[in-house]
Parts: structure tokens; C-alpha cells; sequence
């Protein structure tokens, strides 16, 4: 019994420490909240977006190595930022904005328990089966967009764990492949907190899109999204999709089960399965240089 009570001490006290890390979490960089900002303004033109995405180099210079990427494959180079905007659209370079945004404030600062290399390739192949998924289902351009970085940032809630938290995340991949279980069930039995509620609370402090909170929250409880449920259950079938096909490491070996609501919802016939896995498996390859980008 006091083991017990000793561990759930201990328990309560980690998850005050975590709570405390998350009120200091630094915001996203300036830049990328008045990207978000200026494109939900319905007056925002081609040129504003221009002068505040080139006023960030970094910023600028990452987006235009995106755009003539082999992941999008335009025949033609892409020299300035107005014609990505242009061709890209608002939503994408709105996406692609947060993306870099949240892989910058999450770098790798010496050792980590979570693979990171391993992570962003799970990350990325969640991202690029969603928008496979959305597809086959005849969503439009925006949901498309939504759901590819809804899938990179699926697991935002692990990245900031493993890097404030590296010891006690240590043991939670260690638990998750020893007893074979989820890498949430190991971080609430190792940390008294999974993933996904640590993501939500992120995503909120830093006034993300609710439906960008919605797939980071509920990608593991779909039938719990009510209103976002067609993108959070897209997320959902990515993040299983990716772990069947051994596409980076999500942190435990286990392949989930596909929820039912989700499974009846898609109604994809094996044949179609087997098609998404085999564009996904293709996809994920131009892709790679998408993540190089944007993790470099």
C-alpha cells in the first residue's frame, strides 16, 4: 500500500512539474503567429503575406526549398515568395508556416529518449496518408491541406514530453515495448499524463486552429470529436496506416485497431486499402525531402 500511495505522490507531483512547463512554454515565433493572423483577415492579399513572410528569412527561404521540393513537383523552379503564395494558395502556406513553426520550437537539444529522425518519418507518413485518405474519400482542397498537418503535428504533445521531460519519457518507451502496449498507456502509468492531452493544452496556448487541436487531441478517441470528427478520423486511420507499414517509430511497435465509427465512415473495400498503403508507401518517399526541410 505505500508503494502505492508513495508512487502516486510522486505522480502528482510530476504532473504539477509539467503543468508548470507548459505555462513557461515559449510562444511560436512571432512570424508564424502573424501569418496564422493576417490569412484569417479576409482583406489579406498575395503582397501582404509576401512582405510579412519575407520580413523572416529563415522563414522565407524554408518555404520556398518546400515549394520546389520533389514533394510538390512543379515543373518549373519557384523563384519568389508571392508566386508560391499564389500557387500554393493561403491554406498551404498557412500549414506550412505552423509546421516549421512547431518543428523549430521543438529542435533536438543534445540527447533524447524519442528517435527524432524516427519520429518526424512516423509524423510525415501520418501526414501523407491522411491527405491520401481525404482524397479517396473526394475531400476538398482545404480538408486535404487540414488533415497533412494534422498528421505532421499529430504528436505534438510527445515531442514536448520527451524534450522537458527526457528521463521519465525514457521510461515510458521502455515500458511500451517491454509489457507491449501503447506508448499512451506507458506515458499516463510512467508520467500520469499521455500525449495527447499535453498536445491539446500546446495547441491551445499557442491559439492554434481548433481543428488542428481536435486532430492532436482526439486521434486516439475519434468517436469523441463531434463536430471535426471526418478529420480527426482521418488522422486516425493515417496514424494506424503508417504504423502497419513500419513508417517511422511512433514510439512503441504496436499496430492500434482501427475504431469502428472510423472504419464504417470510410468504408474503403480491402482493394482500396491496399491502394492507399501502396501511394502512401510511394508518397512518403517524395516526402522525405519535405521533412528534411522542415526539421533541418
Amino acid at each position: 500500500m505505500a508503494t502505492v500511495i508513495e508512487t502516486k505522490i510522486k505522480q502528482e507531483r510530476l504532473l504539477s512539474i509539467i503543468e508548470s512547463e507548459l505555462q513557461d512554454l515559449p510562444p511560436l515565433p512571432a512570424v508564424v503567429v502573424r501569418v496564422m493572423q493576417t490569412i484569417n483577415e479576409p482583406t489579406t492579399s498575395a503582397a501582404d503575406l509576401n512582405r510579412l513572410i519575407s520580413s523572416d528569412q529563415a522563414l522565407s527561404g524554408k518555404i520556398l526549398r518546400l515549394v520546389n521540393s520533389s514533394y510538390y513537383g512543379f515543373p518549373r523552379r519557384i523563384a519568389t515568395i508571392t508566386h508560391a503564395i499564389v500557387i500554393l494558395g493561403f491554406n498551404t502556406i498557412r500549414n506550412l508556416a505552423t509546421s516549421l513553426g512547431v518543428a523549430k520550437a521543438f529542435e533536438a537539444r543534445g540527447q533524447t529518449a524519442l528517435d527524432r529522425d524516427k519520429f518526424w518519418s512516423h509524423s510525415v507518413a501520418v501526414a501523407v496518408a491522411a491527405w491520401i485518405i481525404a482524397r479517396r474519400r473526394n475531400l476538398n482542397a482545404k480538408v486535404t491541406e487540414e488533415v497533412f498537418v494534422g498528421g505532421l503535428l499529430h504528436d505534438l504533445g510527445k515531442l514536448f514530453l520527451d524534450q522537458y521531460f527526457p528521463d521519465q519519457y525514457a521510461i515510458a518507451i521502455k515500458l511500451a515495448r517491454a509489457a507491449n502496449i501503447s506508448i499512451w498507456d506507458a506515458e499516463k502509468t510512467a508520467l500520469g499524463i499521455g500525449h495527447v492531452l499535453v498536445g491539446k493544452r500546446i495547441a491551445e496556448k499557442w491559439n492554434l486552429p481548433p481543428t488542428l487541436t481536435a486532430m492532436v487531441a482526439l486521434h486516439h478517441q475519434p468517436a469523441f470529436a463531434k463536430d471535426y470528427f471526418e478529420i480527426v478520423a482521418i488522422v486516425h486511420a493515417a496514424d494506424r496506416l503508417a504504423r502497419k507499414l513500419g513508417l517511422g517509430d511512433g514510439g512503441d511497435p504496436g499496430v492500434p485497431p482501427l475504431d469502428p465509427q472510423v472504419e464504417k465512415w470510410l468504408a474503403f473495400t480491402p482493394q482500396v486499402w491496399e491502394a492507399i498503403e501502396q501511394d502512401t508507401i510511394k508518397k512518403f518517399e517524395d516526402a522525405k525531402e519535405f521533412m528534411k526541410i522542415t526539421t533541418s
